[in-house]
C-alpha cells in the first residue's frame, strides 16, 4: 500500500498529462483517451475537461472546492502502435487507482519509460517485417513464391525507412520512399520471375505502411463525435496514400524512360487453405512485433488472427462490408472478453487481427487509379474502402454494446 499522500490540481494534472501523452504516444485513439482521464480525474474527487488530438493533448483540472482550475496544453510530435508500452502505462494506472502506488512513484515509473529499449530489437523486427509482407502476399492470393520475394521486399523497406528516420527531416519521406522501394522490388522481381503478380507483390510490400488502421480510427472518432480528431487522422490516411502512390509512381516513370518492362503476370492460383491459415498466424505474429505486442502475449496475436481468417471464411458470400461488419463485430466480442476475464487493455487482443480487416489496400488502389485516370475504376475502390471502414466501425461498436470490456483501454 502506497503511503498517502496530499494530492493537490497541480500533482493531479501533471500525472495525467505524462499519463496521456505517454498513451497518445503509443496509439491510444484520442476518444478513448478522453474518456479515461475523466475518469481518472473523477476516482480521485476532481473534475476534468480534456480535448485530444493526434498532435496534442489540453487537459483542465478543476478542484473540488471550485478554485480556478489549472490548465495545461502539451504538444505530441510522435506516435506510433506500441502495444507493450499500453500494457506497462495500464499497470501503472491500476497500481494508482488501487492505491498500490502512489501518483509521485507512478510519475517516477512514467519518466523511465522514455528511456525503455524497444520492444523487439531490430533482428526480430527485421524478421516480423519478412512474415508480415510474405504473409500478406498469400493472403492476396500470392503464392509461397510470392511470400519469399515480398519477404524480402519487407525487409528491404524496413532497412530503408529506418536509415530514413535516423537522418533529420527523414521521416517525413517515409511514405514516398517506402512507395519507391515497394516497386522497384517487385519491378525487378518480376523481370526476373515473369509470373509473379506485380500487383501482389506491390501491395504485400507496403502493407505496413498502409493507413487502413489510421482510416478506421478516424472514422471511428467521427462517429464518437471527436471531429476534429478524426479528421485529422483521415487527412493523415489521405497524405499516406498519396506519398505512396507519388514513390511508386517514380519508379514506373523511371521504368517507362529505360523502356524495360516486364511481362504481363499470368492469372495467380491461391494455395490451398491449410497454407493460406500458416501463412495467416505468420503474419499475425509477425504484425504482433509490429505492434510492440509484449512476449509473453505473442499467442493473443495468432489466435486474433485466426479468428479474423475462420470470420472471412465463412462470410465470402456476404458483400464486403457486411463480411467486414461479421469480422470485427466477431474479434471485437472475443477482444472484450479478454478485456473481462484478464483485467488488460482489449487492444492487445484487437489490434493485430484488425490489421488484417483494415481497408488499407482499397485506399491505395483508389488512389492509384485515380493518377491513373481511371476515375470509375477509383471512384468504385474509394466507395468499397468507406464502406468497409464502415462496417468495421459499425461491428465494433455493436461489439463494445453487447458485451463492454469493463476497461477503457
Amino acid at each position: 500500500m502506497a503511503a498517502a499522500e496530499p494530492l493537490t490540481s497541480h500533482l493531479l494534472l501533471d500525472y495525467l498529462v505524462e499519463l496521456g501523452v505517454g498513451l497518445m504516444s503509443a496509439g491510444c485513439p484520442s476518444y478513448r483517451l478522453e474518456e479515461l482521464l475523466v475518469v481518472l480525474a473523477r476516482h480521485e474527487g476532481f473534475e476534468l475537461d480534456a480535448f485530444a488530438v493526434p498532435t496534442g493533448l489540453f487537459v483542465s483540472v478543476k478542484t473540488p472546492q471550485g478554485e480556478a482550475p489549472v490548465i495545461a496544453m502539451v504538444r505530441v510530435r510522435d506516435w506510433r502502435t506500441d502495444l507493450e508500452t499500453v500494457a506497462l502505462l495500464d499497470e501503472v494506472m491500476n497500481a494508482v487507482v488501487s492505491r498500490t502506488l502512489s501518483v509521485t512513484e507512478a510519475r517516477a515509473k512514467l519518466r523511465a519509460m522514455h528511456s525503455r529499449p524497444p520492444s523487439w530489437p531490430m533482428s526480430m523486427q527485421l524478421l516480423g517485417a519478412f512474415g508480415a509482407s510474405g504473409g500478406a502476399a498469400v493472403s492476396f492470393g500470392g503464392a509461397w513464391s510470392d511470400f519469399f520475394l515480398a519477404g524480402l521486399g519487407g525487409v528491404a523497406l524496413r532497412v530503408i525507412t529506418h536509415l530514413a528516420r535516423n537522418r533529420e527531416g527523414g521521416s517525413f519521406l517515409d511514405n514516398l520512399v517506402g512507395g519507391a522501394v515497394a516497386a522497384l522490388v517487385a519491378w525487378v522481381s518480376t523481370l526476373l520471375w515473369p509470373s509473379h503478380s506485380r500487383e501482389i507483390l506491390v501491395l504485400a510490400i507496403i502493407i505496413p505502411l498502409l493507413p487502413g488502421m489510421v482510416v478506421t480510427t478516424g472514422l471511428t472518432e467521427l462517429t464518437s463525435r471527436n471531429l476534429v480528431s478524426g479528421t485529422a487522422r483521415l487527412m493523415d490516411a489521405a497524405v499516406t496514400l498519396l506519398s505512396l502512390v507519388f514513390g511508386i509512381a517514380l519508379v514506373v516513370g523511371f521504368e517507362r524512360w529505360l523502356g524495360v518492362k516486364p511481362t504481363v503476370a499470368p492469372v495467380v492460383t491461391a494455395l490451398f487453405w491449410p497454407w493460406q491459415v500458416v501463412a495467416l498466424l505468420i503474419a499475425s505474429a509477425s504484425f504482433g512485433v509490429m505492434l510492440g505486442m509484449p512476449r509473453k502475449l505473442m499467442g493473443l496475436a495468432m489466435l486474433s488472427g485466426f479468428i479474423v481468417w475462420a470470420t472471412t471464411t465463412l462470410s465470402l458470400r456476404l458483400p464486403p462490408a457486411g463480411a467486414s461488419f461479421i469480422g470485427a463485430l466477431t474479434l471485437g466480442l472475443a477482444s472484450n472478453f479478454y478485456a473481462r476475464t484478464s483485467k488488460r487493455p482489449a487492444q492487445l487482443f484487437l489490434l493485430p487481427g484488425l490489421l488484417l480487416l483494415v481497408p488499407g489496400a482499397f485506399g491505395f488502389r483508389s488512389l492509384d487509379a485515380l493518377l491513373r485516370g481511371d476515375y470509375a475504376s477509383g471512384a468504385g475502390q474509394a466507395v468499397d474502402m468507406v464502406l468497409i471502414a464502415g462496417g468495421l466501425v459499425m461491428g465494433l461498436l455493436v461489439a463494445n454494446i453487447a458485451l463492454p470490456p469493463r476497461k477503457i483501454l
